[in-house]
């Protein structure tokens, strides 16, 4: 193989590899933003639980003790809350990740393409050279032909 398609060849494992590393990420992201959606819903559950809790026992808790409880009750609010912006992180890091894996998907079908247009021309040039070669065997059998015939029809010379 030439050093440029050597070239070539090394470019595009370096593009295919980098494509499956943003494949690979955006699949981790996704599962990352999957994980922390349902971190997210547990933990509302768990708000609503404690609030419903809150709301039945007022009657029957010490003020201490629902104080306590609104307090903890406060502190999942919070979880919660930061729960939903890690969840937009992952939302803007998929799509980072996605737009990694286009990027990527992109610059690979180019060179791919690339190789395909430089094999086409190398085979073109090959045919081209054999056409050469075989045009050149028969215009070569046409003249020993013609010479041939022009030398049957010459008379013989007498020593």
């Amino acid at each position: 193989m030439n050093a440029n398609g050597f070239r070539l060849q090394s470019v595009l494992d370096l593009r295919a590899s980098a494509l499956e590393e943003a494949q690979n990420t955006l699949g981790r992201a996704l599962a990352s933003l999957g994980a922390a959606r349902d971190a997210f819903r547990e933990s509302l559950r768990e708000a609503g639980d404690m609030a419903d809790a809150i709301c039945s026992h007022t009657d029957s808790q010490p003020a201490a003790q629902l104080k306590a409880s609104r307090q903890s009750y406060l502190e999942q609010a919070r979880h919660v809350r930061s729960l939903q912006e890690n969840i937009q992180e992952c939302h803007r890091s998929v799509q980072q990740c996605r737009e990694q894996v286009v990027k990527a998907s992109r610059e690979h079908e180019i060179l791919v393409r690339l190789r395909e247009k430089r094999l086409k021309a190398g085979q073109f040039l090959e045919n081209r050279k054999e056409e050469n070669l075989l045009n050149d065997v028969i215009n070569s059998q046409r003249l020993q032909t013609r010479r041939r015939s022009s030398e049957e029809f010459q008379p013989a010379q007498l020593p």
